[in-house]
């Protein structure tokens, strides 16, 4: 795993990605679409980094998941794991007392987690007003490596692009006094803009320049009603890297419309080098980037994230248990039938996971499983139009070795679909079990 950077410490300017490798072809991980190496589609993505790093929101998010939040002994549990998975930086919960939260910093020195802490804020309201400073030095007191301000206004400015009682030079001075202000409190800072990719191109631009002439160390761009699209998302960061130069850009989906992940992809196509994601998407109204998601698919792609993709599941599995949620069955890398197909084909994704599942499930700590269920288990998984019979269970039979009558593959098939049918927790049956009712059929036929 690459040495994080150490706070403060201004980022390096990011990397082109390298065109001579072809990371799509790796047997036995993935085998991904090739045209992603064509001169065009190198061309559409000519300013992305090599590397990029996940700041992890599950703490702060999950805190925005109506009904689902965590015990202080699972949000302990949540960091340690998400030190070890390799995530760049962790955002602490947002909603706990100041109190609360810088008893958690404590606990997490002496767990010895390495991962930088973010704490979310201090709120900065042009034009400052009052004790400002007061309230930067209490975040800045609770003991993170980074503090994330928040520069907002009212959703009528943004509206009408600063045309009210508020406009863009005091929003440009307030933030550059503030953001002077905290980078004398030696800590690393990374300010969100409000509404940002709601806001017209050239103004959010104008005030993340600011941030980053101030001395900010990164900026955080905002999807935070989730209905961006991939090529808006790509124009949009495209033109706030020109506006930034070097300094790092951040950059948070919300999921409301299902295209978080591919519009995380488009930011770091476009020049962003961090991703603000959560374990198994866990967030406010539809979620947001899901960590597990992102990983595996911009290794998939060539681009390093430092994340330990074989930690993933096991991960995932915590958070879901840490948040008391139930996942659809199809959930990517995380659902119990991620890693599992039935039907024609089987056997052979059996050895070659990557060539049923979009990334082999041993990448990220799982196994391929081929089982039966109803598709082949009621005659609908036939060899041709001329027979109900169910031939991949005799080819199956045939691989074992056993010799059944007609009687006795009826007598198979009838037990097996009565398991399917009264296994209320999942309707399918693994290789084993089918082979146990097989074999009990065979020995009882002997006698």
């Amino acid at each position: 795993m690459s040495e994080k950077p150490r706070a403060g410490r201004k980022p390096a300017a990011p990397k082109a990605a390298g065109n001579g490798a072809r990371p799509w072809h790796q047997p036995g991980k993935w085998l991904v679409n090739p045209a992603y190496w064509e001169d065009e589609a190198k061309a559409g993505r000519a300013g992305m980094p090599a590397s990029i790093r996940f700041i992890d929101c599950t703490l702060s998010e999950g805190d925005d998941c109506v009904g689902h939040q965590p015990n202080w002994n699972t949000r302990l549990g949540m960091i340690e794991r998400l030190d070890a998975v390799g995530v760049g930086e962790l955002t602490l919960p947002s909603h706990v007392t100041f109190s609360e939260e810088r008893d958690l910093i404590k606990a997490c020195r002496r767990m010895g987690v390495r991962t930088r802490l973010v704490a979310k804020g201090p709120g900065v309201t042009p034009p400052l007003r009052g004790d400002w400073r007061g309230i930067i030095d209490r975040h800045v007191d609770l003991g993170t490596e980074v503090i994330s301000p928040i520069v907002k206004w009212s959703y009528a400015d943004t509206l009408s692009d600063f045309s009210g009682s508020l406009s863009k030079s005091a929003v440009v001075d307030a933030i550059g006094e503030s953001v002077r202000y905290m980078k004398q409190r030696g800590v690393r800072v990374v300010p969100w803009m409000v509404d940002s990719m709601r806001s017209p191109v050239d103004t959010a631009c104008l005030f993340f320049k600011a941030m980053a002439d101030a001395g900010a160390d990164g900026v955080y761009v905002v999807d935070s009603r989730g209905n961006s699209t991939p090529l808006a998302t790509r124009v949009f960061i495209r033109r706030v890297r020109q506006a930034v130069g070097d300094c790092d850009i951040y950059v948070q989906h919300h999921n409301d419309l299902g295209v978080a992940t591919a519009n995380a992809m488009a930011a770091v196509e476009a020049g962003a080098n961090w991703i603000d994601a959560s374990v198994i998407g866990i967030g406010d109204r539809g979620g947001c980037v899901a960590l597990e998601e992102a990983a595996a698919l911009f290794e998939m792609y060539g681009i390093d994230t430092g994340v330990r993709l074989d930690k993933l599941y096991e991960l995932c599995r915590y958070v879901q248990y840490a948040y008391g949620i139930t996942l659809p069955p199809w959930k990517p890398i995380a659902g119990s039938n991620w890693n599992k197909e039935e039907g024609w084909g089987h056997l052979e994704g059996s050895s070659d996971p990557e060539a049923t599942v979009g990334i082999s499930p041993r990448v990220v700590g799982r196994e391929f499983e081929a089982v039966i269920g109803a598709k082949i288990l009621f005659g609908r998984e036939r060899s041709s139009a001329h027979t109900d019979d169910p031939v991949f269970l005799r080819e199956l039979l045939d691989k074992w070795g056993m010799a059944v009558t007609p009687e006795q593959f009826d007598t198979i098939l009838l037990r097996a679909r009565a398991a399917v049918a009264t296994n209320h927790d999942r309707h399918y049956l693994t290789f084993d079990e089918f082979r146990a009712i097989c074999e009990g059929v065979v020995l009882a036929g002997r006698g």
